[in-house]
């Protein structure tokens, strides 16, 4: 039995009781096999520090376990009182600021490897509305987006939200304000699932991003690498309009887009 006021043998130990990464113990637990430390983790979620309230979030959510996405949930709901308001706990390695709802985000995505009798669908798109809600304000990198480009339901049923996050990101950017990462590649990132329910609207923001980070390599490859998933002329006259872009990345990119269009 695990002692339910442990943090590092709750999150750091595997069945035997070795010790281990927090993801190789999430990994190992999506097949079950751990339902003896969930008490504790739950526990933890209002009586842990800081950094292992996070980390209790994300490996119960990852499991699939309501508990994880109602502790996400509020706390997105409530970003401004996160326990670790005061100190970020864990951080982006390049840019240095503070990761925890990408952390939480990537939980959601690994939530879809969980035990399938564990009906958590309507759980992981109240999550990724709460997370898109505060999009435009914190960093996502690619996490969020691949959470929601994961399942085609999810990604209709959180549509409108993708759109909101779209817009309040685009308003932060023309106010030119700082947030000590890239919110114009995190944009580009949302045409990842927004290509596969709406191809008109995400021409839109494609055809915007551009216009305004033409000379942004990364947000140009992330555009090309949504668009492949595209069908319509237009996604494709975008494609072909950034093949003539004088980088040689983007171009092997936008190449790789196309043919990738042909096979579908």
């Amino acid at each position: 039995m695990q002692s339910l006021n442990n943090p590092e043998k709750l999150l750091f130990t595997d069945r035997e009781g070795n010790q281990g990464q927090l993801q190789d113990i999430i990994d190992d637990g999506l097949d079950g096999g751990y339902e003896d430390r969930i008490p504790g983790l739950i526990n933890l979620l209002s009586s842990g520090e800081p950094y292992h309230q996070l980390l209790a979030t994300v490996m119960l959510t990852s499991w699939g376990h309501p508990a994880g996405f109602k502790k996400l949930i509020d706390w997105a709901n409530n970003s401004q009182n996160v326990p670790w308001k005061a100190a970020p706990v864990v951080y982006e390695r390049i840019s240095q600021t503070d990761s925890a709802f990408e952390m939480l985000a990537d939980a959601v995505n690994t939530s879809y490897y969980a035990d399938e009798t564990q009906k958590i669908q309507q759980w992981q798109i109240d999550a990724i509305k709460a997370l898109l809600g505060i999009y435009h304000q914190y960093y996502f990198g690619r996490s969020l987006a691949l959470a929601i480009v994961r399942d085609k339901e999810i990604a209709q049923a959180v549509k409108n939200k993708i759109i909101a996050a779209i817009e309040a990101s685009l308003t932060i950017l023309q106010e030119h304000t700082s947030l000590g990462f890239d919110l114009a590649f995190q944009v580009a990132c949302l045409l990842i699932p927004l290509i596969r329910i709406d191809e008109d609207i995400a021409v839109n923001y494609a055809n915007q991003l551009i216009a305004n980070y033409s000379h942004k390599e990364r947000i140009l490859r992330e555009i090309a690498n949504a668009l492949g998933d595209g069908k319509g002329e237009a996604t494709l006259a975008i494609l072909q309009h950034l093949k003539t872009f004088k980088m040689p990345a983007l171009v092997r990119d936008t190449e790789s887009a196309i043919a990738r269009r042909s096979r579908n």
